[in-house]
């Protein structure tokens, strides 16, 4: 029997939690998600406000021209389209949208997705909580994406989320303080002081630094980590993390 949903998007998050360099981050996405789901490719693009844009980077690469095709005729992917009517950023499919024939009609499937042998796409946004959003769309040759595999995209989404505005930050993009809301956390049920603690490792500190920051010991720090623990539930540093992220995106 396979890894379950949950495993497999723990060991995704594992991959590419510690990648602060908005690039690095980029290449390990695209390389993740492709193997993890088994694509034939994974493309990004990130915007400052709407979709359509040109796109970014591709893993494989593919020629320039097909870049500059795509960006000419964006606007007619329907799942492009779909995000700009709802503002739904999950794991949609041309199978959710439209007929294969459908999209065998369309300008960008005679000029970039037919050359390129792409029939099925997914694809979900991550938005930064300012004015970036990353799209990031998986692509394969011989058959649809699962419900499985969309409630995998969906699963990892939150963390996702959170790992792109941790780079953002660390980049100069976003402001770090700002990417998880003290209030997010004390609504999990944490003190004042628990939430800061949490918060500061949530966006990359290390427990002394943590303690540095607040002024307090590093062992009264780590007691503070302690409760946030029993609080939420979890054992660990990484799970407290991820709960942090979790409420952030919520």
């Amino acid at each position: 029997m396979g890894a379950t949903i949950e495993a497999r998007v723990l060991a995704l998050v594992g991959e590419l939690i510690g990648l602060l360099d908005l690039d690095e981050l980029s290449h390990a996405l695209l390389r993740t998600l492709r193997e993890e789901l088994g694509a034939d490719w994974c493309a990004l693009h990130e915007v400052p406000a709407d979709l359509p844009d040109t796109i970014a980077l591709a893993d494989p690469p593919v020629p320039t021209e097909m870049h500059e095709l795509f960006a000419r005729y964006a606007d007619q992917n329907p799942i492009a389209s779909y995000f700009l009517r709802t503002r739904d950023g999950r794991a949609t499919r041309f199978s959710d949208l439209m007929t294969r024939r459908e999209v065998h009609r369309l300008e960008i499937y005679e000029y970039v997705y037919g050359p390129l042998g792409v029939e099925y796409q997914v694809a979900m946004t991550l938005p930064s909580g300012a004015e970036r959003i990353l799209g990031l769309a998986l692509s394969r040759r011989e058959r649809d994406f699962s419900d499985r595999d969309c409630a995998l995209l969906n699963l990892a989404r939150p963390y996702l989320i959170q790992i792109y505005r941790n780079a953002l930050a660390s980049t100069g993009g976003v402001d770090r303080a700002a990417s998880i809301q003290l209030d997010d956390l004390r609504a999990l049920g944490l003190t004042h002081r628990q939430a800061e603690v949490l918060k500061l490792l949530a966006t990359g500190s290390t427990s002394a630094e943590a303690a540095r920051a607040l002024g307090i010991s590093p062992r009264t720090a780590q007691k503070h980590l302690e409760h946030c623990y029993r609080i939420l539930g979890v054992t660990n540093h990484t799970q407290a993390c991820r709960s942090a992220w979790a409420a952030a995106s919520s």
